[in-house]
């Protein structure tokens, strides 16, 4: 296929199916964000026996019922939280696009996940290595298994492979590990493959579980001591008061990518435009953003060429280095608060969901796109020189851009824009 071709292939969105504690399908879920409804629990009791967490609260894992999305049960005990995630957002994103499930076999599936199964693996190590102890307490702290389906279950792709199997896709499908950045990285592979014409349809974006029954993962965090500190477990990214980011055990979103020709052939509500996809690394460390946002300040430029940005959904964890870092890019890309696009951060509201953050963040400005909406940034005593959304603002956006870092120095960025035939 030659360049020019190639140049000609539009890339839209035009289905939405998340699924997380603060809302199950995109109505709900974006309602709720507009509104500021904010879901955090106190840490379960039965954690604090094995450790003394510094954080205080969690965004608990989405309450799912596989029977009310018509999936044949029995496939149910073979699958961990991610797999279970991914079923439910591509039914409700295939609904949302007006597709349907006997039309997919040409379509594509590039999810994002960070951390795979932990949970399963947890379990399963623990009753192979330590059953005959645990057989012989009298406390019921943990309540391991084994299963015959230990390595589909834990496997980093099984999210993707239950997606293809059940829905019939037979084109690509794989998974894409990026850390928190995992999900932008998916949608910008799917993106790509629509642009460069090897699919016409790919259901991508990104999915978490990490839930497990004894906090594990969230001392994992814990300790690193990137977890919010707050009273409330309001983890106010870009404020003075900042200090962590508010851990959730999981959650997931489901975005379709389409050509604009065939969307249009089918009259398909289009919610926005991807205009384009880069990355990069920082190439520094394992867990810290490099102080001197070099690689993050090169990828914004070089993304968003001369285009006005009206409105950046940034990736605003709250942690100290990673807030202080995107202040100073933003500062020295836009310049003075006046000449800054507007700014919030999804967590603020949503929590932290690692892998699938950037699906739900990359959902929310396309939603933001289609109806002329910002949602607020969660926060109070904010930095007073970045451009902050401190209500839900009506503002007709033409140009909006995602960005998602993550551990290991992933950095992503996607630019949006609105739909014009």
């Amino acid at each position: 296929m030659s360049k020019a071709t190639e140049n000609k292939r539009r890339v839209v969105i035009t289905g939405i199916g998340p699924v997380s504690s603060n809302g199950i399908g995109k109505d709900e879920l974006w309602s709720n964000i507009l509104s500021q409804k904010f879901v955090a629990e106190k840490i379960p009791e039965k954690y604090l026996q094995y450790h003394d967490y510094k954080t205080k609260f969690y965004v608990p894992f989405p309450e799912i019922n596989l029977d009310d999305f018509s999936f044949i049960k029995k496939y149910s005990r073979m699958m961990e939280a991610t797999a279970v995630l991914a079923l439910v957002g591509t039914k409700l994103a295939l609904i949302d696009a007006g597709l349907k499930s006997e039309s997919l076999e040409n379509s594509g599936i590039i999810l994002g996940n960070g951390m795979a199964s932990l949970n399963t693996g947890f379990n399963y190590y623990a009753f192979h290595t330590y059953n005959e102890i645990l057989k012989n307490t009298s406390e019921e702290i943990l309540k391991p298994k084994y299963s015959r389906m230990v390595i589909p279950s834990t496997m980093p792709d099984s999210a993707a492979a239950w997606v293809s199997i059940l829905f019939g896709m037979k084109s690509f499908n794989y998974t894409v590990n990026a850390s928190c950045a995992s999900a932008t990285y998916a949608i910008g592979d799917a993106f790509r493959k629509i642009k460069d014409g090897y699919s016409d349809i790919v259901f991508t974006g990104g999915v978490e579980g990490l839930k497990d029954e004894s906090g594990t993962i969230l001392r994992g965090f814990d300790s690193l001591g990137t977890l919010t500190k707050s009273e409330d477990g309001k983890p106010m990214p870009f404020s003075n008061d900042r200090s962590g980011f508010l851990f959730a055990e999981g959650g997931g979103c489901i975005l379709v990518l389409e050509e604009f020709e065939k969307a249009q052939k089918r009259r398909a509500k289009i919610y926005a435009e991807i205009e384009d996809y880069q990355s990069n690394s920082d190439a520094y460390n394992i867990v810290q953003v490099q102080e001197s946002g070099e690689q993050i300040s090169k990828l914004i430029k070089s993304i968003i060429g001369n285009h006005k940005i009206d409105y950046l959904n940034t990736h605003g964890t709250a942690t100290v280095l990673n807030d202080k870092v995107e202040r100073k890019v933003i500062k020295e890309i836009f310049g003075d608060k006046e000449n800054q696009p507007i700014l919030n951060s999804t967590k603020s509201i949503l929590g932290h969901t690692i892998g699938a953050s950037g699906a739900f963040e990359v959902a929310v400005t396309a939603l933001s796109i289609n109806e002329s909406k910002i949602h607020a940034n969660l926060s109070k005593n904010n930095f007073d020189d970045l451009n902050l959304a401190n209500n839900t603002i009506n503002k007709e956006i033409n140009y909006a851009l995602k960005t998602s870092y993550g551990f290991g120095g992933h950095n992503a960025a996607i630019l949006l824009k609105k739909f014009e035939e």
